[in-house]
């Protein structure tokens, strides 16, 4: 054997840190683009790229309370903003894409700010901007730009059946794809306490399953799965299957 002293730090690969603190924020952005803003992901963004300084989209509020907005994905006739941000914020305005500006109230209560307000029928579903101008306690006024999502049509849902007959006692096994924005899937029929469906990264698709109760009559019976999206559109789809004898 041979002994050799090793570096307390190397430097061989200096780089190597925040180049992987650039995948990681990478990796965040594209999680708040999918999913909406979240504080521990903002406060995660900003403690990396001040530590290996580099540029991210929420680098230039580094010094400014944050805020997060909520619902990210709103219905053209769902009416409401509302607004987390920092305790020092005093006011808030909201400036839309559609020109409208609405100053926003503070719900003690609920320690949110909420304005209400209607999306144009013609807006196009997708994503949109909307600037927030912040004013603290001491008078200094912060401009943040926050993106929500219109979701004016329901989620489109795909059911599939392992089979189209069961006896009593047997179990039915689900599989649903569903639009990128559903939020929950539940499957609905007589005789059957309704089902959740959750994602299944082996099957790659949402599934759950259910017995066929033992005093269920034999006959046809309708099976409604619905789907629901984060601004409360419901998409469903039926089908059809058999209890025999």
């Amino acid at each position: 054997t041979a002994n050799a002293p090793l570096p307390v730090e190397s430097l061989d690969h200096e780089a190597l840190p925040s180049t992987w603190a650039k995948a990681r924020v990478d990796a965040l952005l594209e999680k708040i683009d999918q999913n909406g803003e979240d504080k521990a992901s903002i406060d995660e963004i900003i403690q990396l790229s001040r530590k290996y300084k580099f540029v991210t989209p929420y680098t230039s509020f580094l010094a400014a309370p944050r805020s997060l907005l909520r619902p990210r994905v709103i219905r053209p006739g769902d009416p409401i903003l509302r607004v987390k941000t920092d305790p020092s914020i005093r006011s808030v305005i909201a400036i839309f894409p559609f020109g409208l500006i609405k100053p926003l109230k503070f719900l003690k209560n609920e320690d949110v700010w909420q304005t209400r307000f209607l999306a144009p029928a013609g807006m196009s579903d997708g994503t949109h901007q909307v600037q927030l101008i912040l004013r603290d306690e001491q008078g200094n006024a912060y401009r943040e730009q926050k993106s929500f999502v219109i979701a004016s049509k329901p989620p489109v849902v795909r059911a599939k059946l392992d089979r189209t007959s069961y006896r009593r006692g047997e179990a039915v096994r689900l599989q649903v794809s569903a639009s990128a924005t559903t939020r929950t899937i539940v499957a609905r029929m007589y005789g059957v306490a309704p089902v959740r469906l959750t994602w299944n990264a082996e099957a790659r698709s949402n599934t759950g399953e259910f017995r066929i109760p033992d005093d269920l009559p034999a006959g046809e019976y309708r099976l409604i799965v619905s789907g629901e999206d984060f601004a409360h559109n419901i998409g469903t789809q039926e089908v059809s299957l058999a209890v025999v004898p």
